[in-house]
């Protein structure tokens, strides 16, 4: 049996913040979304957040077939602080990244997700420091022209941060142990949660919003079904990013 693209994709959703409040509002957040959004004292992260979990909440509702409302999503933490779907509902994975008004969104009903967005703020002229990569990506990074090397940097950068987001762990992994092959689109690493060596598929993809430009990174991690066949090229391909509300 070979799995649809549907089964081992995440769907991925990249907006801006005034986006998603200008279109959808904010009327679908609960309580608990506005007491945390009032934790937040700065004004710009807590507007990212707000539109963050409006986006979310809809996105789920897709995921999930409309099914369940955007209202009506409730939210766990897991054992290291990622956010989760409550349990009772329809357990869709959901990850989120905010970078300067710019969010993205990666949802999945089959498997676990990670998402990461960072902006690209100009090409360096110096080698990026590379304490944290292993000889495999410091190899494939000095292939790299010079004038790529800080881009292609940050696609190493991006697709580890969405590895440990997927894995639930976020800064408390360390970086030089997530490895990632961006020729294969995979990731190795190990997962404390299963205290097992797991590979993961990446997708790392340059995004323009406006006049800037952006590197979105995904991970994705294969269910434990058995006779499935995966392929990396199933995993994201560039259609799957929706820039809007398609």
């Amino acid at each position: 049996m070979t799995a649809t693209m549907a089964d081992i994709r995440p769907a991925v959703t990249f907006a801006s913040a005034d986006d998603i409040t200008n279109r959808l509002g904010t009327g679908v957040l609960d309580g608990p979304d506005r007491d945390r959004a009032a934790r937040i004292s700065n004004e710009e992260r807590r507007r990212q957040f707000i539109a963050g979990r409006a986006l979310v909440r809809h996105r789920l509702t897709a995921a999930a077939g409309h099914d369940t409302q955007p209202e009506d999503w409730r939210f766990a933490i897991g054992p290291y602080g990622k956010p989760r779907v409550a349990p009772g509902l329809p357990q869709i994975n959901f990850s989120v990244s905010h970078a300067n008004g710019m969010i993205a969104i990666a949802t999945s009903s089959t498997i676990e997700v990670g998402i990461d967005l960072e902006p690209i703020t100009g090409t360096r002229n110096t080698d990026p420091v590379t304490d944290q990569l292993s000889l495999l990506e410091q190899a494939w990074l000095q292939q790299q022209a010079e004038t790529d090397r800080w881009v292609s940097f940050l696609q190493l950068w991006t697709a580890k941060e969405a590895v440990s987001k997927l894995i639930g762990i976020g800064c408390d992994v360390d970086f030089a142990t997530i490895e990632i092959d961006v020729a294969a689109g995979v990731a190795r690493c190990h997962d404390p949660l299963t205290a097992k060596h797991s590979q993961m598929y990446i997708y790392v993809e340059t995004v323009e919003a406006g006049d800037a430009s952006y590197c979105l990174s995904a991970a994705g991690l294969r269910p434990a079904a058995p006779g499935l066949v995966y392929s990396t090229e199933l995993l994201m391909p560039p259609s799957m990013i929706t820039p809007a509300f398609l």
